[in-house]
């Protein structure tokens, strides 16, 4: 499943519970969609965020598929093209290790072959990474690599802070991402997501969807750094932030009603039984749910045996 596609962008969390549980707990279940979704959405303030001293601005979101020599199809998270002609393509990893250096760096090598343009690739983590480069006798590749702990996630609330009181611009990629930073004051993972929370109400104020976009993403990436405890205490804490936000309102949910175990478990297996009933194909399906085939195939089976 897309989220690009079914989500988040256009604001339409789905017509019923079912279907907004499916979108929500697959989502969360591939923290690489909402990685891909935040800089999908907010592509214009990326090359900021990702601290870049790049020319130009973000003109077009770039395919990321590609053909490995298996002829097996892959795809990297997310690829930019500049207005100066230039490419950036951004991998998430929270614990990067050589086998994945040297896929991105082939990753990057398709990238440049495939739209004919330079590429930078930047590696988002969450930990101080075991490798930072990869090296051959014919090849060097040298990523930009930023750890978000290195962060300082108190400046940048007083910086935020500071812009709302000027009426200047702020970069709302910042306050996504901004619980995983690292605080000199103690503050935790749950702390940064419950004040960035309180701050959709005037970084969007005046745009309800986008606030909702913003909370909806909020949630969905940090929620599995945090324990179902504090991500309850965070949902309880926000509610007139959040009363009004469908979607959230949907993956609250499934937290507080489920448990994030269970409630991951049903809404992977929802998702793959609307695809069946979609007419996907068995092997795509269980690829894009992490599902096995036989799992996939003893549910279509179960669908034939309800329609028959």
């Amino acid at each position: 499943m897309d989220v690009r596609n079914d989500a988040l962008p256009d604001g339409n969390f789905g017509n019923n519970a079912d279907e907004n549980q499916s979108h929500f707990v697959d989502t969360l279940h591939n923290q690489d969609k909402v990685f891909k979704e935040c800089f999908d959405l907010l592509k214009g303030l990326t090359i900021d965020f990702l601290d870049l001293e790049l020319e130009g601005e973000v003109t077009e979101i770039l395919s990321t598929e590609v053909t490995e020599t298996t002829t097996k199809k892959a795809y990297g998270d997310n690829a930019l093209k500049l207005s100066t002609n230039r490419g950036v393509s951004t991998e998430w990893e929270v614990d990067l290790t050589e086998e994945d250096m040297l896929r991105f760096a082939s990753y990057h090598i398709d990238f440049t072959r495939k739209h004919k343009i330079p590429f930078t690739t930047v590696i988002i983590t969450t930990k101080p990474p075991r490798v930072t480069e990869y090296e051959s006798p014919s090849m060097s590749f040298k990523p930009k690599i930023i750890n978000l702990k290195e962060r300082d996630a108190d400046k940048m609330l007083a910086e935020i802070e500071r812009k709302l009181k000027t009426g200047e611009n702020i970069n709302e990629l910042q306050l996504i991402y901004l619980p995983l930073y690292g605080s000199k004051s103690g503050k935790t993972t749950a702390d940064l997501l419950d004040t960035a929370l309180k701050l959709t109400l005037e970084v969007a104020r005046d745009d309800k969807t986008k606030r909702e976009k913003l909370q909806s993403l909020m949630i969905l990436l940090n929620s599995t750094f945090i324990s179902d405890e504090e991500l309850n205490r965070v949902l309880e804490a926000n509610k007139m932030v959040l009363e009004e936000n469908r979607g959230v309102k949907v993956l609250a949910n499934i937290y507080r009603k489920e448990g994030i175990a269970q409630g991951i478990a049903q809404g992977i297996a929802q998702t793959a039984m609307n695809m069946l009933r979609r007419g996907r194909d068995i092997q795509e399906i269980a690829e894009d749910t992490g599902l096995s085939v036989a799992q996939i195939a003893t549910m279509q089976e179960e669908l034939l045996a309800q329609s028959s």
